[in-house]
């Protein structure tokens, strides 16, 4: 009897398992679930009937989520022994086939493998479950996962096109996976999309990004890989990244890509603009050399790089300093950029005038170019900066101060306390914290209680990581650092948590 009343606890709760499920908090499915371990039909055909309008409303990343929650669900293995339960038994004859098949999808979440293991095999006999039974081929039990691999070849027979493309972004997860065996899945995947070409075209029309990369990744496995799909599709493909991987896998081909190179080099980006440049010159190198001309003035460094390095390699003699002088007119940014990067320390006083300019990127592009040419002299210049009222100057001044560190840490202190600006205040932080081992502490305890939110935020988490780096440095303190921040730990006793202060007390000893 006392069995039988513990049975029914979830049964009695299910109204207010599903009340709170409806109100948005998906850890009452695993509540829900626990309903099936019980006696009551009645109970039971109402939490299928729950399940099943779950399914339907969550996306496939929300039920992949819900998996992971259900398995960190371990009060349901000490509650109930899944163990010694069949899961025919969850089923009732008054419960549809999309409720049957909503069971059979939530118990594969179960926490307890036995149930795992049950409920993959039963999805076998139901539709639209080939990405339920790959998911369990990343289980993290050796059993489920060899059993979820072995039907997998069995739902791909009976599968439809549009199950077998709904399980694409899934395959393109279990490629990056070190747990299930993929090479073992791959070699199934390719033999049924090499039995059906279609399923690739179907694929590489998919919204989601995921599928698209795994078909072309597929195509890349393909005894023979296919140039005029792969042609096709880059034509249209959104993705930088996967017009890439397309480029790559064509260059595999026989097929000509002199127009689709040309076409290439106005991608928005920059690594396919390189890939593009690199091919012409290996393969049509006048061509390539024409084109690196124009490619000087490309916004991306490192394209102008590869460019230059083409030019230099040919017979054709270029100035390509006197060729950014020439366009700081035309085009100022990139202008001063190529001349940061090939100019002489003369140029500076040049690049100097662009400092005050109505264009922000101008100003940043010159600041750039200046402390490549000549850091030594313009570094005070960067460092004031920092007061601009400007943020991309700002950031800019900080990246470039970081970048050099050489940079005058009092007056950066000193430009922190002059400054109102909340942004200002925390990019000068980021340097100040860059400084000695002892110093760093005593400014993240002196910029406490700056009345910014974002300041205080950064300097307690500068002093937390300033306590868990403390080993890695052996400078000691001298006297007058040890004093300060003895001081610093009395005026900032309030804004310091007794534990944190303790430990500062003790490392600075």
């Amino acid at each position: 009897m006392i069995f039988k009343k513990k049975l029914s606890f979830y049964s009695s709760n299910l109204d207010c398992y599903i009340k709170n499920l409806k109100e948005g908090d998906l850890g009452y499915l695993s509540f829900i679930f626990c309903v099936f371990s019980e006696d009551s039909d009645k109970h039971k055909l109402k939490a299928a009937q729950v399940l099943n309008e779950i399914l339907n409303e969550l996306s496939f990343d929300d039920l992949c989520r819900t998996d992971i929650r259900m398995r960190e669900t371990t009060s349901m293995e000490w509650s109930i022994n899944w163990r010694a339960l069949n899961i025919k038994d969850f089923i009732t004859k008054e419960m549809s086939e999309n409720e049957k098949r909503a069971v059979l999808i939530f118990a594969s979440f179960n926490p307890n493998g036995y149930i795992r293991e049950q409920a993959i095999k039963a999805l076998l006999a139901h539709k639209e479950t080939l990405s339920f039974i790959l998911l369990r081929c990343n289980d993290w039990v050796y059993q489920v996962r060899q059993s979820a691999l072995l039907l997998l070849s069995k739902r791909l027979i009976n599968a439809s096109d549009g199950e077998i493309v709904n399980a694409l972004p899934l395959m393109e997860k279990l490629r990056r996976s070190e747990r299930c065996e993929y090479s073992s899945i791959l070699s199934i995947v390719v033999s049924t999309f090499d039995s059906d070409k279609s399923l690739i075209e179907k694929g590489l029309n998919s919204n989601d990004v995921r599928a698209r990369r795994f078909c072309i990744s597929i195509l890349g496995n393909m005894p023979k890989v296919d140039g005029k799909c792969l042609l096709t599709h880059i034509r249209h493909e959104q993705d930088p990244f996967l017009r890439q991987m397309v480029f790559q896998l064509l260059l595999k081909t026989n097929v000509n890509l002199e127009e689709l190179s040309k076409q290439f080099l106005k991608d928005k980006y920059p690594p396919n603009r390189i890939l593009a440049l690199q091919f012409l010159y290996d393969y049509k190198t006048d061509i390539a050399i024409d084109v690196s001309e124009n490619m000087l003035m490309d916004k991306n460094a490192q394209v102008r790089a590869l460019a230059r390095s083409i030019i230099s390699k040919s017979e054709r003699i270029i100035d390509v300093r006197q060729l950014y002088i020439d366009n700081l007119s035309a085009d100022a940014v990139v202008s001063l950029l190529g001349l940061g990067e090939v100019g002489i320390r003369d140029d500076c006083n040049l690049i100097e005038t662009y400092l005050v300019n109505d264009c922000i990127s101008i100003i940043r592009a010159a600041m750039s170019a200046l402390m490549r040419l000549d850091s030594a002299t313009f570094i005070s210049h960067i460092t004031e900066m920092l007061l601009s009222e400007h943020v991309g100057v700002v950031k800019t001044a900080t990246l470039l101060l970081k970048n050099n560190k050489g940079y005058d840490f009092e007056r950066i202190f000193q430009l922190q306390g002059t400054s109102s600006n909340e942004n200002t205040k925390v990019k000068c932080a980021t340097l100040l914290f860059l400084s000695s081992k002892w110093q760093s502490l005593i400014y993240s305890l002196t910029l406490l209680d700056s009345d910014y939110e974002k300041l205080e935020i950064l300097c307690h988490a500068q002093i937390n990581r300033w306590i868990s780096s403390y080993n890695r440095s052996y400078a000691v303190s001298s006297e007058n650092e040890k004093q300060r921040i003895k001081e610093l730990l009395i005026e900032k006793k309030t804004f310091l948590t007794p534990e944190i202060e303790n430990q500062l007390f003790f490392l600075s000893k």
